[in-house]
């Protein structure tokens, strides 16, 4: 008997509790304060876009460096060039004068 009075008394503060609740809920409504997402789902469309964009930007900056890096070499091939055929003649020049 106990239990069942426990259990009605604490059913009795919930439903007190729950009453409290609603009349807040009302008096709020009735304020005119409304949950409005409109705005909050277009500031996030347009983050989104942005993001699109940033991310579009960085690859397109990613891949024009790794383009560049592939690209690059560290002489020119005239300048490889021109050393070889200078190295060859000092070698052909030094061997000349020492085996002459």
């Amino acid at each position: 008997m106990a239990k069942i009075d426990e259990l009605s008394e604490l059913l009795c503060s919930e439903l007190a509790s729950f009453e409290q609740h609603m009349k807040r809920l009302e008096e709020i409504h009735s304020q005119g304060i409304h949950l409005d997402t409109e705005d909050l789902i277009r500031r996030l469309s347009s983050l989104e876009d942005t993001l699109d964009f940033e991310r579009n930007e960085y690859e397109r900056i990613s891949m024009e460096l790794s383009n560049t890096i592939k690209e690059a070499k560290i002489y020119p091939k005239w300048a490889l060039v021109v050393f070889f055929v200078s190295l060859s003649l000092n070698i052909i020049g030094i061997a000349f004068l020492v085996f002459r």
